[in-house]
């Protein structure tokens, strides 16, 4: 099949956006992304099934098209929905949300928001200073990390955030320990330990503190073997390329290679699906797309079949099956609504109605509990 594209300007709020979702043949990818001011800012892609018809693909292309559409006008729409709110929390939620997208000045504007409002979350801290880093500030970006430390200071992430930001700072030696912190802090946290690896070569190939390039190859060994363990969502040859690399003492390559290792994790999977709901209840639609859940259902149990000590998706599945619970009330709502339709005094009808619609408003509430 040719290619096939589809274009579309968004007015959203104050803001412009360019979406462009194609299908490439020679890739055998969907990709849509989102463009700002010229700029690329976000994009998702997936592969298709190489047995797909011309119309098939053309169909996965633009429904591709318009659930990144509908997210992204979800996601901009739910500002305007709790700006007037004087809870912390759905402004927290919200920047998380945001930077996942990578709309890093919205990210900001919902953290400070939440840091206004009274939140003494520290994960407020780490959205600001996450969005401030990928926005090249990081100056900004540290002193945020450093309130959030002193919220809490046992929070490996926001240690592992700290090293990030001293080696966009070329601060080799700072970074390494904030990076080995972060591994004390929690041993099974696989992303610090390839960016202690960074850390190393980039020290080696900056020369600046000669402690650190001692034994390098011993400890780019043992730190990649338990970051291979840690990231299963990594392609295990890449690793095997990394070693090799670093044996043959092309250290830049090496860290070419590093810097391109940021896989989707199981974790950041499951936050993508509980934040979706938790935009939609925040909004108040309790409308849910049973394809969509459908889709989420299969991802966390093949995460689950992969890890079945992973907390965290079964979590999500919980919250899954209830509101896979709510579609099947709203589906008996609507047959004891037929059988109405068809019969006026259908008595037995009228009282399962009533009863399916006060457990359907109680469903609603439950959900939106299980997902503050």
């Amino acid at each position: 099949m040719e290619n096939f594209e589809l274009r579309e300007e968004i007015r959203q709020g104050d803001g412009t956006y360019f979406l462009q979702t194609s299908y490439n043949a020679e890739s055998g990818l969907v990709q849509s992304v989102f463009y700002r001011d010229g700029e690329m800012f976000d994009a998702v892609a997936g592969p298709v099934d190489a047995a797909s018809s011309k119309a098939q693909l053309r169909e996965l292309t633009k429904e591709t098209h318009r659930q990144n559409k509908r997210n992204f006008r979800l996601l901009l729409s739910a500002r305007d929905g709790i700006s007037g709110l004087s809870d912390p929390g759905p402004h927290l939620r919200l920047a998380e949300a945001l930077l996942r997208r990578n709309l890093h000045r919205e990210a900001i504007a919902e953290a400070e928001s939440a840091i206004a409002k009274g939140s003494a979350d520290s994960r407020a801290w780490m959205v600001l200073a996450e969005a401030r880093y990928r926005g090249g500030d990081a100056a900004g970006a540290l002193a945020a990390a450093g309130r959030g430390i002193e919220l809490s200071p046992d929070y490996p992430d926001l240690h592992n955030l700290c090293g990030r930001i001293h080696l966009m700072q070329k601060q080799c030696r700072m970074a390494a320990e904030s990076f080995k912190r972060a591994i004390k802090l929690n041993p099974y946290y696989g992303e610090p330990h390839l960016n202690l690896a960074r850390a190393y070569l980039l020290n080696t190939i900056l020369k600046q503190d000669y402690e650190l390039s001692r034994d390098l190859a011993g400890k780019l060994a043992a730190g990649m073997e338990r970051a291979r363990q840690l990231n299963p969502f990594i392609a295990p040859e890449k690793f095997e390329t990394l070693g090799r690399l670093v044996a043959e003492e092309e250290h830049e390559k090496a860290l070419e290679l590093l810097e391109r290792l940021e896989p989707a994790t199981g974790r950041s999977i499951v936050d993508d699906i509980i934040l979706e709901l938790y935009l939609n209840l925040i909004q108040g639609s309790d409308e849910f797309d049973p394809g969509r859940i459908e889709s989420h259902l299969g991802l966390i149990r093949d995460m689950l079949d992969q890890n079945p000590t992973f907390a965290d998706a079964w979590n999500a599945l919980g919250i899954l099956y209830t509101v896979q619970c709510k579609l099947l009330m709203d589906r008996a709502g609507e047959a004891f609504g037929k059988a109405l339709e068809i019969n006026e005094n259908y008595h037995k009808a009228q009282k399962n109605l009533r009863l399916t619609e006060n457990d359907r408003h109680g469903i609603f509430i439950l959900l939106k509990a299980l997902l503050d």
